[in-house]
């Protein structure tokens, strides 16, 4: 028996050994022989495909686009018009702030080159141009032309979203884009195509093979070198799955997939002829991925803050809800859900507060897929229990949107890297105060200290909010938190030579520059000097409520100033007079705007009497008819005799003079209705009242002006004092010093 079983065993371990082996062969042979129909099927597949190129490239080149080309020309002519343009934005019937870029440049086109017809490639097929046309006019207010637009329907949209392509997101949409764009090139030959959604990879077919001229306006660079830093540094975002950012090799085979791509874009990039940006933060990427410095130009989106300044800012003692506000559509990387947790964890920091605040979501959907984000972020809602504090309003009208924002106390904003941020300057016109994310077009363009609050995570989000809400409801009217009638620091800073000085009120800094040459003097005052205020590099200078042109207003503010300082009679003008009806000094204050950021005015006009005041005119010795002048180290030189210091104080105005506050930022200068500047010294002496804008003011309202002024002048008088004192002890140790140093002569 034991003879037997070993028998039996070992032949069916044989019968086992040699089925193993021949399957083991077998499948060798078969995955041979696969290999070679593979690769000889890749093979004879390519040879194909590139036989069809070779063959369809030049057909469409030479035959079938230029005939098309040439019926189109016709039917443009038809329409009255020589140049056809065709913007390729397959989402145009979206809510969001590249339609608005994409309506407001055919609204500027169509009123200025009535020779142009407008041709829009759109993917929504289910909307006639008509309801294409009233949803403009209802969340943009903006009426359009409809006989001098066309529009071209695209079948092959579903090709760009990103639904389809859950691995190699990118690479699929670029391919998807490059299928749409033939779609579009095939339906119509335009004269000008212009992309206005940053398909860069549509560009060689129309460059190359449509023969167009090709233009693009660029919101946010498909890859950026802060993706290629994102997935170097192995972080999870919604594009950067844990399973790839926690594995070092599918990291690095990203990265490799990321640069190549990034290449064959700044390729594709460098078809257009003439390139837009809406931020300095897009406009640094496509430098650096395109390089196309050259051609590349920054021209910020169109924000429609008229309509938001026209409407009176909400009082605080009437507001029954602080209401917390978010703009955008909802798509991921707006991290909405940042927003909800946030908003969460403050709750949990004033619990007493609950029953005030609210969080107002407000966006629009463009497809399945971001109704399916809301219903994901009403169900985050419900879990956190905040169901009675979160509202969410999709799809809005543009009226209802601005009765939201302007009844809204914070303005949210989370998204990373944000190209620009429409939304945010919306928020900001509607009077809420921005919270925006530290980080792309919101932190190089926008937001700053002085304009709003900037955070980058949960944490920040809450402190932020709630630094907010606790401001009193002074701190919380002007931009950068201070009273309506308080003044930035200001500092002076004196240079070497005499009569120079720079001043700097806030970010705003003014260099005034003191000379002096004797001249006749004039015929009506023999013996009095002579005093001139030159302003110059104001360029940046530009109020809303009155688009004058520089030299109008350097004129303005020259004589303004002029007239603060000689008619006050601060300046002992007969001290100038050397010998009289003949020789006086002439003194020249020139005045150099290097910085700006508001009130340049008050600071120019500090500057100016900080200077004469440290200047020193040559000492002169008259012998006869002759005038000798005595350099510094033959003679002290002689300072000019200043009897007082007017100092202006300018108001900035606000609904017909309701509202004023002093010191305005440039961002509250933008939005001001008018200035009213009142010059005068510590013993309350007017010197100068002056008023740019339409707005009148009472005789109760200017006596307040002059009040208020006289306090902040006797604090900006001392200052200037101050400064005086303490530049003269370093000048007399700075002399002390000198006569130490020179070397002396011992006696023998």
């Amino acid at each position: 028996m034991p003879v037997l079983k070993f028998t039996i065993q070992t032949f069916l371990f044989a019968c086992w050994g040699w089925t193993l082996i021949s399957l083991v062969l077998l499948s060798s042979f078969t995955f041979f022989l696969f290999n070679i129909c593979l690769a000889s099927f890749m093979f004879w597949f390519l040879v194909t495909l590139g036989a069809w190129i070779l063959f369809i490239v030049p057909f469409l080149k030479f035959i079938y686009l230029p005939y098309r080309k040439r019926q189109w020309q016709e039917w443009t002519a038809m329409n009255n018009a020589k140049i056809s343009m065709a913007f390729f934005h397959p989402y145009c019937n979206d809510g969001g702030g590249g339609e608005r870029v994409l309506w407001t440049a055919i609204d500027a086109i169509t009123k200025n080159y009535k020779d142009i017809r407008i041709v829009v490639y759109t993917g929504d097929c289910d909307y006639t141009p008509e309801r294409i046309l009233q949803r403009v006019r209802e969340r943009f207010d903006m009426n359009l032309n409809a006989h001098s637009i066309s529009f071209i329907y695209l079948k092959t949209r579903w090709l760009v979203e990103a639904k389809y392509y859950k691995m190699f997101t990118l690479l699929g949409q670029s391919v998807g884009s490059i299928l749409l764009g033939l779609e579009a090139l095939l339906r119509f030959v335009p004269d000008i195509y212009f992309d206005s959604m940053g398909y860069a990879f549509t560009y060689p077919l129309f460059r190359y093979i449509g023969s167009s001229k090709v233009l693009c306006y660029v919101h946010y660079p498909t890859i950026s070198t802060d993706m290629l830093e994102r997935v170097t540094e192995r972080r999870i975002t919604y594009n950067n799955r844990g399973f790839i950012s926690n594995n070092i090799y599918l990291s690095k085979l990203k990265l490799y997939y990321y640069k190549l791509f990034a290449y064959i874009y700044g390729l594709c990039g460098k078809c257009s002829e003439l390139t837009y940006v809406n931020s300095s933060w897009t406009k640094q990427h496509i430098n650096q991925i395109w390089s196309t410095s050259n051609r590349t130009h920054l021209v910020y989106p169109p924000c429609d803050v008229q309509s938001f300044l026209a409407m009176p800012l909400y009082d605080d003692n009437k507001r029954q809800f602080f209401t917390i506000v978010s703009v955008g559509q909802f798509r991921p990387e707006k991290d909405h859900e940042l927003q909800i947790r946030s908003f969460h964890d403050l709750l949990q920091r004033i619990p007493e507060r609950r029953s005030q605040l609210r969080l107002l979501l407000i966006g629009s959907c463009r497809h399945e897929d971001d109704r399916q984000r809301v219903e994901s972020l009403r169900t985050l809602v419900d879990n956190l229990n905040l169901n009675d504090v979160v509202e969410f309003k999709l799809n809005i009208k543009f009226d209802e949107l601005k009765t939201d924002l302007n009844q809204a106390m914070i303005g949210l904003h989370t998204m990373w890297n944000e190209h620009f941020g429409i939304g945010i300057v919306e928020m900001m016109a509607a009077g809420t105060i921005v919270l925006a994310h530290n980080s792309g077009g919101p932190k190089m363009d926008i937001v700053d200290n002085q304009t709003g609050f900037l955070a980058h995570d949960l944490d920040s989000y809450a402190t932020k909010m709630r630094q907010i809400i606790e401001l009193s409801n002074d701190e919380r009217l002007r931009l950068d938190h201070r009273r309506p009638f308080s003044l930035r620091p200001a500092d002076i800073e004196f240079r070497q030579e005499y009569g120079s000085v720079v001043v700097r009120i806030g970010r705003t800094r003014v260099l005034a520059q003191t000379s002096c040459k004797i001249v006749k003097p004039k015929e009506t005052r023999p013996n009095e000097g002579r005093l001139r205020i030159l302003l110059k590099n104001i360029h940046l200078l530009s109020f809303s409520f009155d688009a004058g042109r520089q030299s109008q207003w350097t004129t303005t503010l020259s004589r303004h100033l002029l007239q603060n300082i000689q008619d006050s009679r601060c300046v002992d003008m007969e001290s100038l007079c050397i010998v009289a009806y003949e020789h006086v000094w002439e003194i020249v204050i020139t005045l150099n705007v290097l910085d700006y950021d508001g009130n340049m005015l008050d600071c120019a006009n500090i500057a100016a009497l900080c200077a004469l005041s440290h200047f020193r005119c040559p000492a002169v010795t008259i012998k006869g008819f002759d005038v000798y002048l005595h350099s510094t180290s033959e003679r002290n030189p002689v300072p000019i005799r200043i009897l007082h210091l007017p100092i202006m104080i300018t108001f900035a105005l606000f609904e017909n003079g309701e509202h004023m506050l002093v010191d305005a930022c440039d961002a509250e200068e933008k939005v001001m209705e008018g200035l009213f500047s009142v010059g005068l010294n510590q013993h309350k002496e007017l010197s100068c009242l002056a008023m740019l804008g339409e707005i009148s003011l009472s005789r109760d309202q200017i006596q307040n002006c002059i009040t208020l002024a006289h306090g902040l002048v006797l604090d900006l008088t001392k200052l200037i004092r101050n400064a005086l004192n303490e530049n003269e002890k370093l000048h007399a140790k700075q002399m002390i010093l000198k006569e130490q140093d020179k070397p002396k002569i011992l006696n023998k």
